[in-house]
């Protein structure tokens, strides 16, 4: 035996025959170093204010992301992730496997942003540092992060892929959201998209697949952060709006152009309807309009309009540029607040 225990102690510690046979030896370049580096630093910068959020009611029990956006214990995460039935138990669990409980502060189904509080705030709490989603740029690095599939914090890495808009139906027209082909699972909702400074751009909402593959889309943070200022301040949103349906001039056939007139600008948001009462009507605009500008800001799309719009306080006051028949205008339109209920959009 004790022969035998030598032997195998030799073989494993001698070298193989055909050692000299190995990959060979490779130096990373200093950029890809520098990028592995940059995604390690901004994983431990955001890990703590990342957090999973375990809801559970009678009927059913859900994992999803959550973000600590300040000091007071307030987390944001995706409305549809609270939008069981009944009373619901929500639990917070941190990075360091603490477990705490938390109570719904409001709601917002249009924008699909929830805050959540969690009743014992504790003392080494870490806020996220959120970034400006207005100055994201299409093929910039991000991360997201969160706990998909039930696992533990995980990361993935993308970047962004575009901005797409997403038709509303409730008179404010499409919303913008931010595209990337960083994988996103079931469990990602509610957590972060990160650039590569450590800040908060958007916040994981949908995931888009098909034969293609798939892509996962975030809430702009800029948007994210109003929504959740007012559901903390007033426990619900208010929704600025004007009131009109829109249409991409781009996207109109050679048919729609005639029916419209034809003599329709290259780029702008065609009013397609427009809802009774709403500020759209009581300004004067009418079908057919492409708005081209708000306060002398260009907004080439339905999707940047909708953007300008839902960035306002209800009550604004904006000029809104036009082009009718050929011909530029310009008039001024009070923005009001989305009444709740079905509106009648004019003929």
């Amino acid at each position: 035996m004790l022969v035998a225990g030598i032997l195998v102690a030799v073989m494993a510690t001698a070298p193989r025959a055909d050692s000299g046979r190995v990959t060979p030896q490779m130096e990373a370049p200093k950029e890809a170093r520098n990028l592995s580096r940059a995604f390690a630093d901004v994983a431990r910068a955001i890990g703590p204010s990342v957090v999973r959020i375990e809801v559970s009611t009678a009927r059913e029990e859900g994992t999803a992301s959550g973000i600590v956006i300040d000091t007071r214990g307030h987390i944001v995460t995706s409305n549809h992730v609270l939008d069981g039935k009944g009373p619901m138990r929500i639990d917070i669990v941190f990075i360091d496997g603490r477990r705490l409980p938390a109570d719904a502060v409001g709601r917002d189904a249009a924008t699909d942003v929830a805050v959540v509080r969690l009743r014992t705030v504790p003392r080494d709490l870490v806020a996220a540092r959120f970034g400006d989603s207005d100055v994201s740029e299409i093929g910039e690095w991000v991360l997201a992060v969160g706990s998909p599939l039930g696992l533990e914090q995980t990361i993935t890495a993308g970047i962004i892929s575009g901005r797409a808009p997403v038709a509303g139906t409730d008179g404010g027209g499409t919303r913008s959201y931010l595209q990337t082909d960083a994988k996103v699972n079931p469990g990602n909702s509610g957590g972060p998209l990160v650039n590569l400074d450590g800040e908060v751009i958007g916040l994981a909402a949908l995931i888009s697949a098909g034969p293609g593959g798939s892509y996962g889309y975030a809430v702009p943070i800029n948007r994210v952060r109003r929504t959740a200022q007012a559901l903390v301040k007033f426990g619900r949103a208010p929704h600025p709006y004007i009131g009109v349906s829109l249409r991409d001039v781009r996207e109109l056939d050679s048919t729609e152009r005639s029916r419209w007139g034809g003599e329709l600008p290259a780029r702008g948001a065609l009013v397609s309807r427009i809802w009774n009462g709403a500020p759209a009507a009581r300004a004067g605009l009418r079908l057919g309009d492409v708005i081209t500008s708000i306060n002398n800001r260009d907004v080439p799309t339905p999707a940047e309009l909708a953007e300008v719009i839902s960035s306002q306080e209800v009550g604004a006051q904006l000029v809104v540029g036009f082009v009718r028949s050929g011909t530029p205008r310009a008039l001024p339109l009070s923005v009001a607040e989305l009444p709740s209920g079905t509106m009648a959009a004019a003929n």
